[in-house]
Order: structure tokens, then C-alpha cells, then sequence
């Protein structure tokens, strides 16, 4: 019997399960909601943490992780919406300006590598939480100025993607960041070992 990938199992969960946060009536159970969402923000760490943890990384996973994501963030800024219309609409403007980044990010990685490419960069993985820290703290406190802030962290994430994809191409969509690639600019995250030179005949 083939070995289950969980990872990829808890990807295709967050990706099925986050339209359910918007099919309840999230008013009369809002706990009930919390503890889904709860859930399924617990899957988007616990996908990457074990696929590197049992050596499961790979392309396929790393692709269905971004699909789950570019499902599951916006059911909870559409949740967030529901619960506090203000916290949202006082910052459509960055909102959109991070959606039309990620756009051109998207396009970008079509043109030059051929295919879609969602950067786990640790700008976007920063980001992704504090989208998760914004809906439990506005139960709380008036965030618009951290949902302000994980939106402009989510621009420069898509700007960085910009730039990667721009300066090296295909790379692998756990890449960190920019400056790794700096340091170690092989595309698959490995050194080039250095080609042996002949001796000196003089």
C-alpha cells in the first residue's frame, strides 16, 4: 500500500475546507467558525513543517500548498469582512495594491518560467500569519492598522517574487528570499561545486 502524503493531504484539506468559512452563518456560530479556521491556519504550517521534516518536499507539493493558500487567505479576509466591514474597507487601497502585485507577480513567473510559481518567501510565510493573527485579534482590538501592515508585507513579498523571477528564472517556490539567492545563486538552492582546474605545467 502506497505511503500517504500528509503534507499534501493537509494542503488539499485547507483547500476543500476554507469556502465552508463562508457557507455558515458565521454570526450564531462564531466559535464553531474560529475553530475551523483555527484548523485550517494550523494546516498551512503543518504542510511544509512535515513535508520537510519526512522528506516529502517536492514541486507538486509546494504548488498545491500555494493553490490551497490563494484559496484559503481570501475566505478569511471575506470572513474578516463579514465579522468587521470597517477594519477591511479602511484599507481596500493597500488591499488592492497587494492583489495587483501578486497579479504581476503571477504573470511574471508565466512569461519568464513557463509556468505559475507561488513563492513561499519569508515575507509571504510572515504575512500569512499575521492574516491568521488579524482575525483573532480583531475579536479583540481594532486592527486595521496590523491588517494594514500584513498587506504591505504581502507587497513587498510580491515585489521580491518580481524581482526573483525577473533576475533568475524558475526557481523552487520554497525559495527564502532574494538575498539567499544572492548568496547561493543555483536555482535548486545547491552550490555548483567548483570545476577542478589542471595544474600548472609551468
Amino acid at each position: 500500500m502506497p505511503r500517504v502524503n500528509l503534507p499534501n493531504a493537509l494542503s488539499v484539506f485547507r483547500f476543500f475546507g476554507s469556502p465552508l468559512l463562508l457557507v455558515f452563518d458565521t454570526q450564531t456560530h462564531q466559535t464553531a467558525v474560529l475553530g475551523w479556521f483555527a484548523l485550517l491556519g494550523l494546516s498551512d504550517f503543518l504542510d511544509g513543517w512535515l513535508a520537510r521534516r519526512w522528506q516529502q518536499t517536492s514541486e507538486r507539493g509546494a504548488m498545491l500548498d500555494g493553490i490551497a493558500d490563494l484559496v484559503f487567505y481570501p475566505c478569511a479576509a471575506l470572513l474578516l469582512y463579514q465579522w468587521f466591514p470597517a477594519v477591511v474597507l479602511g484599507n481596500l487601497a493597500f488591499i488592492a495594491l497587494a492583489l495587483s502585485l501578486l497579479g504581476v507577480m503571477l504573470a511574471v513567473s508565466w512569461f519568464k518560467c513557463g509556468r505559475l510559481i507561488l513563492l513561499h518567501t519569508h515575507l509571504n510565510r510572515t504575512a500569512a500569519v499575521c492574516v491568521v493573527v488579524v482575525v483573532f485579534a480583531s475579536l479583540v482590538i481594532d486592527t486595521q492598522w496590523l491588517l494594514r501592515a500584513t498587506a504591505l508585507l504581502y507587497t513587498l513579498g510580491f515585489i521580491e517574487g518580481i524581482a526573483i523571477f525577473l533576475r533568475y528564472g524558475a526557481v523552487p517556490a520554497d525559495t527564502r528570499s532574494f538575498f539567499a539567492l544572492n548568496e547561493n545563486p543555483s536555482p535548486s538552492g545547491v552550490r555548483a561545486p567548483a570545476t577542478p582546474q589542471a595544474p600548472n605545467s609551468d
